[in-house]
């Protein structure tokens, strides 16, 4: 099959979204379809990825809001000969997907990848929209398509109560085992100048709010002062970095914190394998792909099982889980990991078994495809969910609503 995967975000940027996209987008062409990304952000030197225009958040200038321009994208288009449209953010280039959908007239297919309820305060108040204004406004845009992917049965339910009518399918994005097969590259430890007997806990994520960092800043504090041959190291950036900085310097754990900014992504690989733990708080999570990468590099996890999380991890397959955001019990989990060899050792197994038998890219890439062809076969042409108005007066209506 010839494919278009429209995203806001792609590689070399480091969240769950870049990442589903590059591996499905690498699976799938190994399987021999042909897969064209379109993105603001692309590797210079990738074939089949494009780069449209975008422009730099203010907050954040390693992210850009795409402004696809329509004529060219539909130009370029036509001469792929696509036989797919697979949208992965539901803004800017996923209202592209919607118009390229009905002017070619292909099948359409969304990844719900995000919980936006949950992200509603990157607007600024006069601009926020309430939560049910986001919810109908996810229940909109998926029944634009011809069908839904939710990363978890969770999500898939949380889109059913919204309304969405198209069909959804339920398909984690898998891990790429093979690549922590690979021998290291480099030492860490001398990269950041980690003493040879600090344990190091490890985060990987964008540095924002949602991400709850802060709760891993003052967990790491009480967890320094009963083990203080301890490092935290988080890599990623974000909104929140100073804040970060400014809480660590409070707390008295500089030296104990290292930043390390957004590592490429070949080379993060380094980081799950030369830690001793890692840890996550997040409680918004769709899917958490981070924790399922940590796993896959033998690395034992200590994550709050909230949302995705709860979808994704089970107790003591390579992690220890707490129910809710609570400091004691969330330390205690660490403790335990850090002071018992054998657990330690046992969960880092088990966490990389868990993660080939149940969450391997080429299952999931294989289900994609599937998915692909069912669609193709039941809806030749565009769903029709509101009738027969314009995708401009859709966009008119929902405008009025969302705000």
């Amino acid at each position: 099959m010839n494919i278009s995967m429209m995203s806001d975000t792609y590689i070399p940027q480091i969240n769950g979204v870049a990442t589903s996209v590059h591996l499905f987008k690498e699976y799938l062409e190994e399987m021999g379809n042909n897969v064209y990304v379109f993105a603001p952000i692309v590797p210079s030197n990738e074939n089949h990825a494009f780069k449209v225009s975008g422009v730099k958040f203010f907050f954040e200038p390693q992210h850009r809001f795409a402004i696809p321009l329509s004529k060219k994208i539909l130009k370029l288009s036509s001469k792929l000969d696509l036989d797919m449209i697979h949208s992965h953010a539901p803004f800017s280039m996923g209202f592209q997907a919607i118009r390229l959908s009905e002017k070619i007239g292909i099948p359409h297919i969304h990844t719900y990848h995000t919980l936006l309820t949950e992200y509603r305060h990157y607007l600024p108040m006069p601009l926020r929209p309430t939560e049910k204004a986001v919810k109908e406004f996810s229940m909109w845009f998926c029944n634009m398509t011809d069908a839904v992917i939710a990363p978890t049965e969770k999500i898939k339910t949380e889109l059913v109560d919204y309304g969405v009518k198209a069909p959804i399918y339920t398909l984690p994005t898998g891990i790429d085992v093979k690549n922590f097969q690979r021998g290291l590259r480099y030492s860490i430890r001398e990269k950041h100048d980690i003493s040879p007997n600090d344990k190091i806990i490890l985060f990987v994520g964008r540095v924002a709010k949602e991400k709850n960092i802060l709760f891993l800043i003052d967990a790491f504090s009480e967890l320094h002062k009963r083990i203080d041959n301890t490092t935290l190291v988080i890599v990623g950036d974000g909104p929140e970095r100073q804040e970060i900085i400014h809480k660590v310097s409070h707390l008295g754990i500089r030296d104990k914190v290292v930043l390390a900014g957004y590592i490429a992504r070949e080379d993060i690989i380094e980081y799950y394998r030369q830690s001793d733990l890692f840890a996550f708080a997040s409680i918004t999570e769709t899917q958490g792909l981070v924790v399922l990468e940590a796993l896959s590099g033998g690395l034992p996890v200590v994550a709050v099982a909230k949302e995705g999380i709860a979808d994704v991890l089970i107790e003591g397959k390579g992690c220890l889980l707490v129910e809710e955001p609570l400091i004691k019990p969330f330390v205690d989990k660490m403790e335990n990991i850090l002071k018992n060899r054998s657990l330690r050792l046992r969960l880092s197994d088990e966490g990389v078994n868990y993660v080939n038998q149940n969450w391997s890219m080429d299952t999931m890439a294989k289900r994609l495809q599937d998915i692909y062809h069912e669609t193709a076969d039941l809806s030749k042409k565009r769903r029709k969910i509101y009738g027969t108005k314009s995708f401009f007066t859709y966009l008119h209506d929902i405008g009025l609503r969302f705000f």
